[in-house]
C-alpha cells in the first residue's frame, strides 16, 4: 500500500509540474502560408496570405505648379496615384476634375485615359503604383479647357 500511495504522490507531483510547465508557454505561432494560399499567418486573425507583386511598379513624380500631362494617356494596367505632398489634379475622361491633397489617392482602371499634374498654384508630388505589365497609349492634348475645368 505505501509503494501505491508513494506512486500516486509521485505521479500527482510529475502531473502539477508539466501543467504548470504547460501554463508559462508561449503558444506556438501559425507558419506562415504559402504565398497566395489563404491560411493561418503569424500576428493575424483569420486565414490570410501574400500575394505576387511581379511586374508592379512604383516611380514618384514631382509637378511645378501648373505642370501636367501634355495628353490624355491610358496605361493597360490599373494605376494607384497617391498625393505626397502639394496639391494636384486629376481627371479621368468623362469625369469631374479630382483635387489631389497629401494623403489621398486615387484608382485609375486600366485602359482609362487620364491626365495628371499640379494644382495651379502649388506644386505636387505624388507615389504612383502600376499594377502589373502594361503599356501606355497617348491620346488627345489635354488644353487649357480641360486642365481647368472650363472645356464643354
Amino acid at each position: 500500500m505505501a509503494s501505491t500511495v508513494r506512486f500516486a504522490l509521485i505521479f500527482a507531483a510529475l502531473a502539477l509540474a508539466s501543467t504548470s510547465a504547460q501554463e508559462g508557454a508561449q503558444p506556438r505561432p501559425a507558419p506562415a502560408p504559402q504565398p497566395g494560399v489563404l491560411g493561418p499567418a503569424p500576428n493575424f486573425v483569420g486565414n490570410t496570405t501574400t500575394l505576387d507583386t511581379k511586374a508592379y511598379s512604383i516611380g514618384r513624380r514631382v509637378f511645378a505648379a501648373g505642370a501636367h500631362n501634355a495628353t490624355w494617356h491610358a496605361h493597360t494596367a490599373g494605376q494607384l496615384v497617391f498625393g505626397e505632398a502639394g496639391r494636384g489634379r486629376m481627371q479621368i475622361q468623362g469625369q469631374p476634375i479630382r483635387e489631389l491633397a497629401v494623403g489621398e489617392s486615387v484608382f485609375i482602371p486600366g485602359g482609362s485615359f487620364h491626365w495628371h499634374g499640379a494644382s495651379a498654384s502649388e506644386n505636387f508630388t505624388m507615389v504612383f503604383i502600376t499594377m502589373g505589365e502594361s503599356k501606355t497609349s497617348q491620346g488627345e492634348p489635354v488644353g487649357e479647357g480641360d486642365y481647368l475645368g472650363s472645356k464643354k
